[in-house]
């Protein structure tokens, strides 16, 4: 529903939108189309296992603790395995509440988590699932499990898991993962909140489907911080300029989720003081996050993000999508 301007007046052109309103019809699932598993070879060996078909190979690793190679017609999607994430860069906000202090713990918790516990397995002709337990780098030492589906037609189901841990401890950040990508896939379109950036306080916008690039999202503050975040996806597709890369959908059944595409990776965004301090881009770096905190400001030298738009550190958290190289 949209409510427009009849006239034109001295503010605003005819047409111009007052206000509007959406809602989500849930779409008639009882039809599944009828698949049949697509030719393809499994190979599990010693240290890694891999799957092979509709000219795409799956490689994943025991030692490496999780999707080393992910390939279509001789296009490497993956430069480093795709790592759990538990931070966002600081805003200006969250600095001038001093939250930098209280999160510190999530800084490396993602970033630092060590593999304690692998296994690979083919479930049938046509599957091959490796499940990965990680540990965070935190006091507690929380186990999150990761695990990649991979099928014989290119299709990769990737589930992370936060069981929630009890005791007391400071909102999540964000929690999904930060996958490294070839520079070259710098364009973004997105079935979900837009087109600017959105958070889980700042949703005042539009569902639909947006289209977007890396540069583009990238807004250049004064300090480097966190941009670019896009809430409530559905579906999203990342690309190079001849429309070559990568569909990341939210499973069935599962939860929307939140996506970035930027030139620099969450550390880098950290790290820097200045915009000239950030490098000259080698990679595009993907984020696919199950959730992540407001960004505040009521002000931006003491007031914190409301609790409503925290992610409690003490309940379960789950990611669960489908990636398919285009």
């Amino acid at each position: 529903v949209s409510q427009r301007l009849a006239k034109a007046t001295d503010w605003a052109e005819s047409g111009y939108e007052l206000a509007f309103g959406q809602t989500v019809v849930p779409a008639d699932a009882t039809a599944t189309p009828d698949t049949k598993p697509a030719d393809g070879t499994i190979t599990v060996g010693r240290w890694n296992a891999g799957v092979r078909g509709a000219g795409r190979e799956v490689l994943l690793s025991r030692t490496q603790g999780g999707m080393v190679s992910y390939t279509f017609a001789g296009n490497e999607f993956v430069l480093r395995r795709p790592a759990i994430t538990t931070f966002r860069p600081l805003t200006d906000n969250d600095r001038g509440a001093g939250h930098g202090f209280e999160r510190v713990q999530w800084l490396g918790a993602g970033r630092y988590a060590r593999c304690v516990d692998n296994v690979l397995e083919q479930i049938d002709d046509s599957t091959l699932k490796g499940t990965y337990t990680y540990e965070l780098a935190t006091a507690q030492r929380t186990k999150v499990t990761v695990s990649y589906t991979a099928h014989t037609d290119g299709r990769v189901n990737l589930h992370v898991e936060y069981p929630g841990e009890q005791g007391d401890l400071p909102p999540i950040p964000a929690f999904g993962i930060e996958w490294t990508l070839p520079v070259q896939y710098t364009n973004l379109r997105f079935f979900g909140t837009g087109p600017a950036e959105t958070y889980l306080d700042r949703k005042h916008a539009k569902l639909g489907v947006w289209s977007t690039n890396a540069f583009a999202d990238h807004a250049p503050y004064l300090m480097p911080q966190e941009t670019g975040n896009h809430e409530d996806v559905r579906w999203a597709e990342i690309t190079d300029d001849h429309g070559h890369g990568m569909r990341v959908s939210r499973a069935d059944g599962a939860a929307p989720f939140a996506v970035s595409l930027l030139p620099y990776s969450s550390f880098m965004l950290e790290e820097a003081q200045h915009q000239d301090e950030l490098p000259k881009p080698k990679h595009m770096f993907l984020r696919v996050l199950a959730a992540q905190m407001g960004v505040g400001g009521d002000d931006s030298w003491m007031s914190p993000v409301h609790p409503q738009y925290h992610i409690p550190a003490d309940k379960p958290i789950s990611l669960d999508v489908d990636l398919e190289l285009i």
